[in-house]
């Protein structure tokens, strides 16, 4: 019997999530996120009245704290490294995130200080363009010996092959 066009909508639409499940997860941790840093951001600069560059860089930290711990414990969660201590991702994820805190505070300064538009709208343009870089770099901080370990793998089935063969 044939499927309807619409089982195998549904069907497609399940394989199309769960083989992006990573992305949609991080795409949502990402979100809140982003909304951390922007509602920081907007109350550190009222409260430091128009610094840019700091309001801008404790948001940045502290949502970037908050980015850790859900990219730790809920987003990448399979094909990890597990031999790599916390503190080892900590320094290795804040050492990608601080070069994307370059394009961030430039993104702010332009946005503001130079064109005058306004600092949400900025910040919410700002959160997405960084936001794509800081996918790409996460996903090698938690998956970083992801490759290292298949090629492993791959020479330890090669060495038993070739031993089994030698009996």
């Amino acid at each position: 019997m044939a499927k309807s066009a619409d089982q195998r909508r549904r069907e497609l639409g399940e394989r199309l999530k769960n083989s992006n499940s990573r992305l949609w997860s991080y795409m949502f941790f990402g979100f809140i996120a982003a909304v951390i840093n922007t509602v920081l951001f907007m109350i550190f600069r009222q409260v430091l009245k128009d610094s840019v560059f700091i309001a801008n860089t404790v948001a940045f930290i502290l949502s970037n704290l908050a980015s850790f711990y859900f990219n730790n414990k809920a987003v990448f969660t399979t094909n990890v490294n597990t031999n790599r201590k916390l503190w080892q991702k900590l320094v290795s994820f804040f050492t990608f995130r601080i070069i994307s805190l370059l394009p961030d505070t430039f993104i702010m300064m332009v946005g503001i200080k130079w064109l005058h538009w306004s600092a949400f709208w900025v910040k919410i343009i700002d959160q997405i363009l960084v936001g794509i870089f800081n996918y790409l770099t996460t996903k090698a901080v938690f998956q970083k010996n992801e490759h290292k370990l298949l090629k492993k793998v791959h020479a330890r089935i090669q060495d038993h092959k070739n031993s089994a063969s030698l009996k």
